[in-house]
Protein backbone atom coordinates (compact mmCIF):
# COMPACT_ATOMS: atom_id res chain seq x y z
CA UNK A 1 0.00 0.00 0.00
CA UNK A 2 2.22 3.16 -1.29
CA UNK A 3 2.07 6.46 0.66
CA UNK A 4 0.69 4.19 3.99
CA UNK A 5 2.02 3.05 7.14
CA UNK A 6 0.84 -0.23 9.25
CA UNK A 7 2.61 0.01 12.71
CA UNK A 8 2.18 -2.26 16.02
CA UNK A 9 2.68 -0.86 19.05
CA UNK A 10 2.75 -2.82 22.23
CA UNK A 11 2.36 -0.58 25.37
CA UNK A 12 3.86 -1.84 28.62
CA UNK A 13 2.08 -0.44 32.32
CA UNK A 14 4.40 -1.43 34.73
CA UNK A 15 4.51 1.14 37.76
CA UNK A 16 7.89 -0.07 38.95
CA UNK A 17 9.80 0.98 35.44
CA UNK A 18 7.38 4.10 35.00
CA UNK A 19 8.56 5.32 38.63
CA UNK A 20 12.37 4.36 37.53
CA UNK A 21 11.67 6.11 34.07
CA UNK A 22 10.55 9.42 35.95
CA UNK A 23 13.66 9.15 38.55
CA UNK A 24 15.66 9.15 35.20
CA UNK A 25 14.35 11.60 33.50
CA UNK A 26 14.47 14.10 36.83
CA UNK A 27 18.24 13.02 36.40
CA UNK A 28 18.84 14.61 33.77
CA UNK A 29 21.23 12.57 32.51
CA UNK A 30 21.88 10.97 29.35
CA UNK A 31 19.62 7.88 29.42
CA UNK A 32 20.35 6.39 26.36
CA UNK A 33 22.86 3.90 27.73
CA UNK A 34 19.66 2.81 29.64
CA UNK A 35 17.84 2.17 27.11
CA UNK A 36 20.16 0.52 24.65
CA UNK A 37 20.63 -2.03 27.46
CA UNK A 38 16.68 -2.63 28.41
CA UNK A 39 16.30 -2.68 24.08
CA UNK A 40 18.76 -5.27 23.45
CA UNK A 41 16.99 -7.23 26.57
CA UNK A 42 14.09 -7.25 24.98
CA UNK A 43 15.25 -7.94 21.66
CA UNK A 44 16.88 -11.00 23.22
CA UNK A 45 13.89 -12.03 25.20
CA UNK A 46 11.63 -11.94 22.12
CA UNK A 47 13.87 -14.04 19.87
CA UNK A 48 13.60 -16.39 23.11
CA UNK A 49 9.78 -16.45 22.93
CA UNK A 50 10.46 -17.56 18.95
CA UNK A 51 13.50 -20.48 19.79
CA UNK A 52 11.22 -21.80 23.02
CA UNK A 53 7.20 -21.19 20.76
CA UNK A 54 6.27 -19.79 23.97
CA UNK A 55 4.59 -16.23 24.66
CA UNK A 56 6.01 -14.15 27.16
CA UNK A 57 5.07 -15.68 30.14
CA UNK A 58 5.86 -18.96 29.29
CA UNK A 59 2.67 -20.53 27.74
CA UNK A 60 2.87 -23.03 24.58
CA UNK A 61 2.01 -21.36 21.35
CA UNK A 62 -0.80 -23.48 20.29
CA UNK A 63 0.19 -25.75 17.70
CA UNK A 64 0.19 -25.46 13.91
CA UNK A 65 -3.35 -26.37 12.19
CA UNK A 66 -2.97 -29.48 10.61
CA UNK A 67 -3.84 -27.11 7.17
CA UNK A 68 -0.96 -25.36 7.98
CA UNK A 69 1.49 -28.49 8.34
CA UNK A 70 0.20 -29.81 4.77
CA UNK A 71 1.19 -26.50 3.60
CA UNK A 72 4.56 -26.77 5.39
CA UNK A 73 5.46 -29.78 3.64
CA UNK A 74 4.09 -29.00 0.46
CA UNK A 75 7.11 -26.25 0.60
CA UNK A 76 9.38 -28.77 2.17
CA UNK A 77 9.63 -26.68 5.18
CA UNK A 78 9.73 -28.53 8.63
CA UNK A 79 6.28 -29.06 10.27
CA UNK A 80 8.46 -29.11 13.90
CA UNK A 81 8.40 -25.46 14.30
CA UNK A 82 5.93 -22.94 14.44
CA UNK A 83 6.49 -19.70 13.04
CA UNK A 84 9.71 -20.94 11.40
CA UNK A 85 9.20 -21.00 7.43
CA UNK A 86 12.49 -21.64 5.10
CA UNK A 87 13.98 -18.41 7.08
CA UNK A 88 13.14 -17.49 10.24
CA UNK A 89 12.32 -14.49 8.60
CA UNK A 90 10.23 -12.80 11.59
CA UNK A 91 12.04 -13.66 14.09
CA UNK A 92 15.10 -12.77 12.12
CA UNK A 93 13.90 -9.25 10.98
CA UNK A 94 13.22 -8.22 14.60
CA UNK A 95 15.25 -5.54 15.77
CA UNK A 96 16.44 -3.39 18.89
CA UNK A 97 15.53 0.33 19.31
CA UNK A 98 16.61 3.12 21.03
CA UNK A 99 16.61 7.18 22.35
CA UNK A 100 16.95 8.98 25.24
CA UNK A 101 13.63 8.18 26.05
CA UNK A 102 12.26 5.55 24.55
CA UNK A 103 13.46 1.44 24.21
CA UNK A 104 11.75 -1.53 22.29
CA UNK A 105 12.11 -4.07 19.12
CA UNK A 106 10.36 -3.76 16.41
CA UNK A 107 9.69 -6.27 12.96
CA UNK A 108 11.20 -5.19 9.69
CA UNK A 109 9.44 -2.92 7.04
CA UNK A 110 7.17 -5.04 5.30
CA UNK A 111 6.40 -7.31 8.20
CA UNK A 112 4.04 -5.59 10.24
CA UNK A 113 0.26 -7.12 9.27
CA UNK A 114 2.18 -10.98 9.27
CA UNK A 115 3.84 -9.93 12.95
CA UNK A 116 0.10 -8.57 13.77
CA UNK A 117 -1.61 -11.79 12.51
CA UNK A 118 0.53 -13.60 14.83
CA UNK A 119 0.95 -11.62 17.99
CA UNK A 120 -3.20 -10.67 18.02
CA UNK A 121 -4.19 -13.81 15.77
CA UNK A 122 -6.82 -13.57 13.06
CA UNK A 123 -10.50 -14.76 13.54
CA UNK A 124 -11.48 -14.74 9.71
CA UNK A 125 -8.35 -16.92 8.70
CA UNK A 126 -8.73 -18.90 12.25
CA UNK A 127 -5.25 -18.41 12.89
CA UNK A 128 -4.44 -18.47 16.82
CA UNK A 129 -2.56 -15.73 18.83
CA UNK A 130 0.85 -16.52 19.60
CA UNK A 131 2.76 -13.86 21.09
CA UNK A 132 5.83 -12.91 20.75
CA UNK A 133 5.62 -9.18 21.85
CA UNK A 134 5.09 -8.28 25.93
CA UNK A 135 6.95 -8.93 29.06
CA UNK A 136 6.84 -11.46 31.59
CA UNK A 137 7.12 -10.20 35.54
CA UNK A 138 10.74 -11.91 35.65
CA UNK A 139 11.37 -9.48 32.28
CA UNK A 140 9.96 -6.48 34.27
CA UNK A 141 12.31 -6.84 37.33
CA UNK A 142 15.08 -7.80 35.13
CA UNK A 143 14.59 -4.02 33.59
CA UNK A 144 13.70 -2.34 36.87
CA UNK A 145 16.95 -3.96 37.83
CA UNK A 146 18.61 -2.32 34.28
CA UNK A 147 17.25 1.00 35.89
CA UNK A 148 18.26 0.86 38.98
CA UNK A 149 21.87 -0.15 37.91
CA UNK A 150 21.92 3.01 35.16
CA UNK A 151 20.24 5.53 38.50
CA UNK A 152 23.36 4.24 40.79
CA UNK A 153 26.13 4.89 38.52
CA UNK A 154 26.44 0.82 37.69
CA UNK A 155 25.65 1.07 33.85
Amino acid sequence: MAGSELSIRVNIDSQPITDRLRRLAASARDAQPAMMEIAEFLHERTRDHFDNEQDPDGNPWAPLAESSQGAKRRKGVPVDQILHGQSLHLRDTIFPFWSNNEAGVSTGLGSEAYAATHQFGADKRKIPARPFLGLSAEDENEIVDILNQFLTGGL
